[in-house]
Formats: C-alpha cells, sequence, structure tokens
C-alpha cells in the first residue's frame, strides 16, 4: 500500500504507524489502526492506544496483530518506564505465537559473545542455496522483521536474524550498541559456522552491515536497506538549522557544558527529541546528550573504511527518507572504489518506495534484493 500521510501531524509518528501498516492485514488492521491512532499528539497517549490495541487483539488470536500493536506500545517508552520490559516480554511472546501459527521453519538461539549472549533466529530454506545474514538498526528488534525476510527463505537463502548491542534482548541481556559490528557479525558466523553469505542492514543496519563487511571477508556481498554514511550527522539533522550546527560544533570540538545545555533546550521543545536522545542514551550507555552524540561518531564509513569493501555492495535509499539525507547515498556510492560490484538504487514516490527503508511498499526493496542476489557472482 501507498505510503498514508498526516495521521498523526507528527512526521515521526506517521511514520511509525506506516511501518507497521505496510506488513499487511495480517501484522495491522490499517483502517482500525488510522481510526484510533489519529491526532495523538503525545506519548503517552500513543502507548495507551496501541497497548489498548494489543490487549483488544489478544482477545481474538491475532497473533501477530497483537505482536506490533505491543511492540509498537512498547517503542517510544523511555528506559525507567514501568511498562517498557512488560510491553517488551509480551510483544515477543506473541511474534513468536505468530510465527508458530505461520507455520514458520525457525529455531531460536543465544550465541555467546562478550561475556554476555546475542538473540538470533535461524530461518532453514528448504531448498537452501546460500545464508543470508540479517540484522536491524538502531534499537530494532529482529522478530518484527520476519514478515519481510519470507521471501528470501521462499526463494533458496537460509536467514540467520541476529541482535548486536543496543538491539532488543542484547540490549536486555546489558550489551551496548557499538559501532565496530565486525565484532558481532564474525561471533555470529563462527556460531553457525558460515564460511559464505550475503548480508543486509536494514535502517541503520545500512551502515552496521556495510561496516562489517569491509572487516569481515565471508561476508561476499552486502545491501545497505537504507543507506546510512554517518549516525552522527543524521541522528543531529532533526535539529532547526542554526541550532544543528551549533550542536555538531559543540560535540565535535568537546564543548560538553554548552553542548548539554543547548541539548536541554531542544529536549523541551522536542517530545521526539527528548524520546531520541533518552533512548540514545539508553542502548549507548552514555549518562548525557553530549556523551552519546560523541558516542555517535563512531558511526561513520570514511574512505579508509570504504577502500576495504572488496565484495559486491548494493546501496537503497529512499527519496523522500525524513531519516537519513539523501547526500549520504551519494557521498558513499562517491566513496566505494574497490567493491567486486557497486549496484544503486533510489527509490521515488512515483514507485511507492519513497520512505525511508521503503516503508508503504517493503516489497519493492525485497525485489530488487532479490534480484541483485540472484545476478551477482560470489
Amino acid at each position: 500500500m501507498t505510503y498514508i500521510k498526516n495521521i498523526t501531524g507528527i512526521q515521526q509518528l506517521d511514520f511509525q504507524i506506516n511501518r507497521i501498516i505496510a506488513y499487511g492485514d495480517t501484522a495491522a488492521d490499517a483502517e482500525k489502526i488510522i481510526e484510533k491512532t489519529r491526532g495523538i499528539k503525545d506519548l503517552t497517549t500513543w502507548y495507551h492506544v496501541w497497548s489498548d490495541l494489543g490487549d483488544y487483539y489478544r482477545n481474538t488470536s491475532q497473533h501477530l496483530r497483537t505482536a506490533y500493536a505491543y511492540r509498537m506500545a512498547e517503542f517510544f517508552l523511555k528506559e525507567d518506564h514501568p511498562q517498557k520490559n512488560n510491553m517488551y516480554e509480551i510483544s515477543c511472546k506473541y511474534f513468536h505465537l505468530a510465527f508458530r501459527q505461520m507455520n514458520l521453519n525457525y529455531t531460536v538461539h543465544e550465541i555467546p559473545f562478550m561475556n554476555s549472549h546475542m538473540h538470533s533466529l535461524y530461518f532453514k530454506s528448504e531448498n537452501e542455496k546460500s545464508i543470508l545474514l540479517i540484522c536491524g538498526g538502531y534499537d530494532s528488534f529482529i522478530e518484527e522483521f520476519v514478515p519481510a525476510i519470507i521471501d528470501f527463505t521462499n526463494n533458496g537463502f537460509t536467514v540467520i536474524l541476529f541482535e548486536g548491542g543496543g538491539q532488543g534482548k542484547t540490549l536486555k541481556n546489558g550489551l551496548k550498541f557499538m559501532a565496530d559490528w565486525e565484532k558481532p557479525a564474525s561471533c555470529v558466523l563462527d556460531y553457525y559456522n558460515v564460511t559464505s553469505c550475503t548480508m543486509i542492514g536494514i535502517s541503520w543496519g545500512g551502515y552496521l552491515a556495510v561496516r562489517a563487511a569491509a572487516f569481515e571477508p565471508r561476508i561476499k556481498a552486502v545491501a545497505a536497506f537504507d543507506v546510512l554514511e554517518n549516525g552522527f550527522l543524521c541522528m543531529t539533522n532533526i535539529f532547526p538549522s542554526v541550532l544543528k550546527y551549533m550542536v555538531r560544533y559543540l560535540v565535535l570540538h568537546r564543548k560538553k557544558r554548552t553542548a548539554n545545555l543547548i541539548l536541554r533546550f531542544l529536549r523541551k521543545k522536542s517530545l521526539i527529541a527528548d524520546w531520541a536522545m533518552m533512548q540514545g542514551m539508553y542502548i549507548t550507555g552514555t549518562k548525557t546528550p553530549y556523551d552519546f552524540y560523541r558516542e555517535l561518531l563512531k558511526h561513520s564509513l570514511p574512505q579508509d573504511v570504504c577502500d576495504k569493501l572488496t565484495c559486491h555492495v548494493l546501496l537503497l535509499a529512499g527519496k523522500k527518507d525524513h531519516y537519513i539525507p539523501n547526500d549520504q547515498f551519494y557521498r558513499l556510492s562517491d566513496k566505494i572504489k574497490h567493491a567486486k560490484s557497486l549496484s544503486t538504487r533510489m527509490f521515488t514516490k512515483a514507485e511507492g518506495g519513497e520512505q525511508h527503508c521503503q516503508t508503504g511498499n517493503y516489497q519493492l526493496a525485497v525485489d530488487e534484493i532479490l534480484d541483485w542476489m540472484n545476478h551477482i557472482k560470489n
């Protein structure tokens, strides 16, 4: 379906609603969700609307709808909210009930890593021709991506989904978000005895997967779904123009006190900025917004890292992506000089894939990736 604008009038809330609706009728009753969420202006109301929807679906055995409703209820809760862990646990429970309802062939694994464990799901293809390693982004849960990966298993790809530091259950296990993603990726490949694979990174995973591919030779091809070349620039892009450049200058020049003063002001002015900084500190294990943004400086793909990319590379982007500026797509494309092959695709509104990660029409991106994987030669 096409992307639906102005449900709440707040771009980030509308995007999350569309993200769930895009998984189709089994995952979301679009008409009911739009009716219930229309006009929401604060995150407390957001939580109550989605948790009520979860309760409703829970009583009707619509497991996937239940799971996504509770996931949305959890999404904007701050770390210290008394219902955050509960919403996570209930959401995951119903995702797995839904997967069994869908008769999916998979196993759950907890992979030892850094004195803790990474959460992983393994989907064996009956006609395996290759291994596909997939990670999400920023603060994602792998369970929520499962409906989108079924086409891969149906086309002969055994899929390994995993959560690294800062993501889902792995974050609950105490592992914080990290920039050097080759470390968790390599650990996962070791665990499953994988000698060759393609890797897909979703959202912020577009950075994480490309970074991993630059350092892990078993990754023979990598797809950024979508591109992220610089996380620090991306996460400061939400601020008004003048303040955006002030924050960047102060963080880059280590002006901690002044930076925190301005960031405190921005948090008071915007509920989304407040949530983003609180969530960022939670997943990175930092104590102040300044420290969080200093940590994000590590999430970039400079020329020396791009020069290490010698595998096949696919870069995807949406023309109207409100999270990641289009210049990152072009900048990263120009930096990749030694890849075995480089394919790029900027989706447009006319195609219905103009939003971040082609929300509104995931199938466009899935089909593009499948076509690319079927044509490259490792």
